[in-house]
């Protein structure tokens, strides 16, 4: 049997990986539109006070919610402080990393992953 609490984590971790709304979660899971959102606004609680201390310091905290309301002007994305994007780049055989950089795509390369801002 499955409990409460395992549904309640499903719940959440499925809104904020998939962007779900509330009510969407209400029939998935069986669970009320105010509770949803207490468990996903109880979860993100949670995640900010475990990497905020190791992340993000308090004095950036203008500097977020300046680039918060850029995102939001620009693209209208709410509460988006960064954007992440990543590229294969093809590169040579490396002589000892044959299988490590070898893609899907059957050509050698290695990812660049960028994170950026706003502008």
């Amino acid at each position: 049997m499955i409990s409460v609490l395992t549904v309640n984590k499903y719940a959440a971790h499925r809104h904020l990986a998939t962007g779900n709304s509330s009510i969407a979660l209400d029939y998935k899971y069986l669970l009320g539109g105010t509770t949803a959102g207490e468990i996903v606004s109880d979860t993100c609680d949670a995640i900010q006070e475990c990497l905020q201390l190791a992340n993000m310091s308090a004095r950036h905290k203008n500097d977020r919610i300046r680039i918060a309301r850029k995102f939001y002007e620009q693209t209208n994305f709410p509460n988006c402080i960064g954007a992440v994007d990543g590229k294969h780049i093809r590169m040579r055989n490396p002589n000892e990393g044959r299988a490590q950089f070898f893609s899907y795509w059957n050509f050698f390369s290695t990812v660049l992953i960028a994170v950026a801002d706003a502008d």
